[in-house]
């Protein structure tokens, strides 16, 4: 009689004890996760360069940064400046790193020692002698380039020097395909040979003219990269030489 009595009591709290060790349910109505890339970029700390430093720096802080990877030179036209070493014949600025979103709008983040420097003050210049060349400027930016779009693609080129003659060979677009724009760049950059047209064909996009406004967009919309139907933005064409 007694055994009769426990058996049922004994599977009653061998259920209770295998339903406290199972998972709960799911909740449906809990808010799923972002996809992979943006739950990355936004747990991803912004690196330093993509923020005005506290206090400008000046030609010794400029020595300081950029004597270990480079070397200066005197020009008659553009006084003291600098050259990367170690670069190849094929390389060209803002494509040594990827471009993040920040309060200043797309801002460039380098993967380089010396990025910080020469890709957000500034402006760079080219000849056949010297090859790629950075003439110090001391008004911080998130990157000092003049924007464009084509269709499917994203154009920048460095702004230059007052002054600087841009010659029928210069090379100082990067086009990368629009999917593609906040991958790491050096990966993705069309090649030369198929930049000229793209350019030529594209439209102006918002560059920065003397100095960045705090919380106003430069280059390619931010939901245009989400998918959403892309828009031209009209205006905010600027010279390469403004400064």
């Amino acid at each position: 009689m007694k055994t009769t009595l426990l058996a049922p009591l004994l599977a009653l709290l061998l259920s209770g004890a295998a339903l406290a060790q199972s998972p709960p349910a799911p909740d449906d109505t809990e808010t799923p996760p972002p996809p992979a890339d943006e739950a990355d970029e936004a747990a991803q700390p912004h690196p330093a360069e993509a923020q005005p430093p506290a206090q400008p720096p000046d030609a010794a802080a400029f020595d300081q940064s950029l004597s270990p990877y480079g070397r200066w030179v005197d020009t008659p036209e553009y006084g003291r400046v600098w050259i990367p070493n170690g670069v190849g014949g094929d390389w060209q600025p803002y494509v040594n790193g990827r471009w993040i979103y920040t309060e200043w709008g797309w801002t460039f983040a380098s993967d380089v020692p010396w990025g910080a420097t020469v890709f957000h003050y500034g402006r760079w210049g080219f000849t056949d002698t010297l090859g790629w060349f950075w003439v110090p400027g001391y008004v911080w930016a998130p990157a000092w380039v003049s924007w464009r779009i084509s269709g499917g693609h994203y154009c920048w080129a460095p702004y230059a020097p007052r002054g600087f003659h841009y010659g029928a060979g210069w090379h100082g677009w990067v086009v990368v395909p629009r999917e593609h724009f906040t991958h790491p760049l050096a990966r993705e950059v069309l090649p030369r040979a198929h930049v000229g047209v793209i350019v030529r064909g594209a439209r102006p996009a918002p560059s920065i003219e003397h100095a960045p406004v705090h919380g106003r967009a430069y280059g390619p919309p931010r939901v245009a990269l989400s998918g959403a139907p892309h828009v031209a933005p009209h205006g905010g064409a600027h010279g390469h030489g403004r400064r």
